[in-house]
């Protein structure tokens, strides 16, 4: 179950605003929302987290937001300036919908004041006494009310995420995973919408997959072994994988994990001892990054993110066999917050088409994004909306940027070029009397085996013995300590 269409009339900058939920078949495409700050992005997004607030309070005890309180504010104070209502309405492909009226006076006042009376039969349901009204189609008897909140995934991302750098050292508690405590009573779902810092249940969940993987998922043949002077053959098992759930969730994971790292099908998820327990990151069978606290956090970022998702839909009654099970809605604001171009316009939009049947809904400042999306999905795989009017915006109207983008990536890549020079010339220098003196020292190395140790100096011609002491004075000075390397003179003894 998707969202399918909102409409929100007077709330803050927006006017009048219509959007259809983007689809390709049954499948969702990705909506990003663009706009300058003010523009009404977070609002958007707002009423949308509201309406998956509201339902899962219908279902559950354990909601961030306690039943009959609100996840936004519901006051007349939101109205767009200049304007005497407000209007809101967020439905799903199922029909099911939540709306909400605000006006500036009671109903009644408000009909014989002003006199205006909307065409929405919604408006007739308004008490004449009151001046705003909330209602919702999400009942905790209704099949698609749980198809939305217990087989599917439903996460809302705020801008303020954030998780602890691993130099941060909090007791060393933090990095350590323990296996995760879930509550199995009815009404207790075990899950949050907002996700504002899941590392710690993110890891702890990790370590519940491997376990389970281990435990559960281990297949084996058995191969039969005849024993001299026995009738019945010895039967001796033999691994031949994993198959189950477990197993299928810890090579979805693996997959998020390579596509961050950008590195190859060597990488996989370890476990450190139950005296360190600690989740790693494997290559070719041997621990590459012993703990995932070590990773940027442009990468911590985008692993919480699409961890959170596997694991949110784990914890839902929804099967998989496969990563393109996992659906849901994932909401999204300031996708591209704290990550590098790179993952930007490289790293995410594949990550993103990895779950073809989540329904992102994101905003982004970033038009390396939007191009990278284009790349990935091309102009028909996805939709751009410019807020606060809720146009249509093609990526190609950012297609300036590739310019910059590729300039910053020969600008990078110049820059590790001459780092690398540095790096090449940064061994002592040898000033001799000549180059007859060069080649002498080089065949004498080659002589005595001693090539290997001529190679970590740079020989270079003095031109002549009296001209080494000009040399020397003109390296002889503080000037010379900011050069990245050492500087001798080599001259022969007189006779």
């Amino acid at each position: 179950m998707f969202f399918n269409n909102v409409e929100i009339d007077n709330v803050g900058p927006l006017s009048s605003l219509r959007i259809n939920l983007p689809k390709i078949g049954n499948s969702p495409k990705p909506l990003i929302v663009v706009g300058e700050n003010g523009s009404g992005k977070s609002i958007f997004l707002a009423h949308l987290v509201n309406t998956l607030i509201a339902g899962k309070q219908t279902l559950y005890e354990d909601v961030e937001i306690e039943n009959g309180k609100v996840f936004k504010y519901r006051s007349p104070g939101y109205i767009k300036s200049g304007e005497s209502y407000s209007f809101s309405s967020v439905e799903f492909d199922s029909g099911e919908k939540v709306q909400e009226w605000q006006l500036a006076l009671p109903r009644n006042e408000f009909e014989k004041k002003l006199g205006y009376t909307s065409i929405r039969q919604e408006w007739k349901t308004i008490p004449g006494t009151e001046s705003s009204l909330f209602t919702s189609s999400l009942k905790e008897s209704s099949e698609n009310t749980k198809k939305i909140f217990r087989d599917q995934c439903c996460l809302y991302f705020p801008v303020n995420r954030f998780e602890e750098p691993g130099w941060l050292n909090i007791i060393n508690l933090k990095s350590k995973a323990i296996y995760s405590e879930l509550i199995s009573i009815s009404g207790i779902s075990n899950r949050d919408i907002i996700c504002a810092s899941p590392l710690k249940k993110n890891i702890n969940w990790l370590l519940d997959i491997m376990l389970d993987r281990q435990a559960f998922d281990i297949q084996t043949n058995d191969i039969a072994i005849p024993i001299k002077g026995v009738e019945i053959p010895h039967k001796l098992p033999v691994f031949t994988g994993y198959s189950g759930q477990s197993a299928t969730i810890y090579e979805a994971i693996n997959k998020v994990i390579r596509l961050i790292l950008s590195d190859d099908e060597s990488i996989r998820l370890g476990a450190g001892t139950r005296h360190n327990r600690q989740i790693s990151i494997m290559k070719n069978d041997k621990v590459w990054i012993p703990n995932l606290f070590q990773l940027s956090t442009g990468e911590v970022q985008l692993l919480n993110l699409f961890l959170s998702i596997v694991r949110d839909y784990d914890l839902s009654n929804g099967i998989i066999n496969n990563i393109n099970d996992i659906k849901g809605i994932v909401i999204i604001d300031e996708i591209d917050a704290h990550l590098h171009a790179i993952h930007q316009k490289e790293v995410l939009p594949k990550l993103i088409k990895l779950f073809p049947n989540v329904q992102f809904i994101v905003t982004s400042h970033s038009p390396l994004f939007l191009l990278g999306m284009q790349q990935e999905f091309t102009d028909t795989g996805f939709e751009i909306i410019n807020l606060p009017h809720g146009n249509r915006v093609a990526a190609n109207d950012f297609s300036e940027f590739i310019t910059a983008y590729n300039a910053f990536k020969e600008t990078t890549k110049h820059r590790e070029e001459i780092l690398s020079e540095i790096r090449q010339h940064s061994k002592p220098i040898v000033f001799v009397e000549g180059d007859y003196d060069i080649r002498y020292l080089r065949k004498a190395a080659e002589l005595l085996g001693k090539s290997d140790l001529i190679d970590k100096v740079q020989l270079k011609d003095g031109c002549g013995y009296g001209n080494l002491d000009k040399v020397w004075k003109s390296y002889n000075n503080p000037i010379s300590e900011a050069l990245p390397y050492k500087i001798m003179a080599l001259n022969q003894p007189c006779r």
